[in-house]
Formats: C-alpha cells, sequence, structure tokens
C-alpha cells in the first residue's frame, strides 16, 4: 500500500489494474506517500492497516516510514482501489510474469507456472488452488475500512479520475499518466479457448467481483458495500 500520511490517502494496488500509472500520480500528488513495504506494492488492505497501527515508525523493521515512533499515526481517510475484469486481469498478470525480466527467479509457484508452463497451469494455480487473492479478500470488503475505500473499473479510469482527484483533494492534481501499458490487443478469446472449463471456476473463484464489485455508474465510484 502506497500511504500519505499527510493527507490520509492511501492506494491498495491489486496487480495489473493501471496501479503503476496511479501510484506515479500519487506520488507527485502526495510527496510524503510511501510503501509501507518497499519491495511490495500489493500488499492487502488489512495487512497495511494492521501495519499503520502496529508503528514501527522509526524503529530498526522500517525506518522508512514517515511518523514517528511512540506517536499513532491516523488511519488513511480515503483507500483507493482499481478493479478489473479478472480473466483479462489474469490474461495481463499471466504475460506480464511470463515476461518481465525478474532480477531474481520469483519463488511464487503461480508465477513460475507463467514463465516455465503455461496458461491453462498458472490459471488453475491462481483460482482452484487459490494463489491469487480474491478482491473481497485484497480489499477486505466488509471490513473496518470498506466506508472508506474507493474502488474505481479499471475500463472507464480516465472518465472516474476527476471525481477522485476532487475527493482527495492534492494541493497541485497532476494529471494521469499512463505507464507499463500493453501496447497492442490481446487476443482473449484464444486464451478463453485456452483455458476451457477452468472459465467457470474463474467466475466461481472472483463472483463478488460480478455480482458486487463492478463498477457502476458508468464506472466512476464503484460500489462501497456489498
Amino acid at each position: 500500500m502506497l500511504y500519505s500520511r499527510a493527507s490520509g490517502v492511501a492506494f491498495a494496488h491489486y496487480p495489473k489494474t493501471g496501479g503503476t500509472s496511479l501510484q506515479h500520480w500519487f506520488r507527485r500528488a502526495f510527496p510524503d506517500a510511501r510503501l509501507l513495504v518497499p519491495d511490495n506494492p500489493h500488499l492487502p488492505v488489512r495487512t497495511a492497516l494492521e501495519m499503520i497501527a502496529a508503528n514501527h515508525g522509526h524503529g530498526p523493521r522500517r525506518p522508512w516510514l514517515p511518523w514517528a515512533t511512540g506517536r499513532q499515526p491516523p488511519a488513511p481517510r480515503i483507500i483507493v482501489g482499481v478493479l478489473r475484469e479478472p480473466f483479462a486481469m489474469l490474461v495481463s498478470l499471466f504475460e506480464y510474469c511470463r515476461d518481465f525480466p525478474f532480477a531474481v527467479e520469483p519463488t511464487a509457484v503461480f508465477i513460475r507456472a507463467a514463465r516455465h508452463g503455461g496458461f491453462v497451469e498458472f490459471v488453475r494455480l491462481a483460482v482452484v488452488d487459490g494463489q491469487l487473492p480474491t478482491y473481497e479478500s485484497f480489499f477486505d470488503a466488509g471490513g473496518p475500512a470498506w466506508p472508506r475505500t474507493r474502488l474505481l473499473d479499471f475500463q472507464s479510469l480516465e472518465a472516474a479520475f476527476p471525481a477522485l482527484a476532487s475527493d482527495l483533494r492534492p494541493r497541485h492534481p497532476p494529471s494521469l499518466e499512463h505507464r507499463n501499458a500493453h501496447g497492442g490487443t490481446r487476443d482473449l478469446d484464444a486464451y478463453r479457448a485456452a483455458a476451457g472449463s477452468l472459465i467457470a471456476r474463474e467466475h466461481a473463484y472472483f463472483g463478488w467481483y460480478y455480482t458486487h464489485g463492478a463498477g457502476r455508474a458508468g464506472g466512476t465510484l464503484a460500489s462501497r458495500a456489498a
């Protein structure tokens, strides 16, 4: 999670949902924003909130956090996240894991499947074995910060952004730049054909997205309650 203590806003980055662009925007909009764990931008919301509450400000474990030991940091007033149609997200994540030049070979089994196996094995590990978190577990749907969570729709992110920026109230709002975007078009039908019966498992696994989490009102600000 990327967290600005001064502004009380945070960004929870679920993989392959436009997070690189949004992190870049947050860092420019809120200069004090820091990742709670520098090498892990994909920290689930509940874990991140527990980390903030634990207040390891200038202790030996997390000296980079921008608050002092002994003072309880405020909980974020707004947590922002993005939802993307799950199958498209899985395809994007598969291609990223397959092609990214990792400095150190990943140890996560489903990522290794993308690099050395195939799409079917990757999807099976992600949604049948449950190695990829669901949206509702990642964003802690119904949890203590749920009323303060804003979920955007990936497909209409640009249209939603002016309302979000107004809600967050940065002093000097920058423009949203596209970063780490896929340059071409993906043949999702070919991936669906390869996945076969796993499509039904994907829909069941991400059932909350299809019934509660998908963007509403044109995808401006998605639901805040299940």
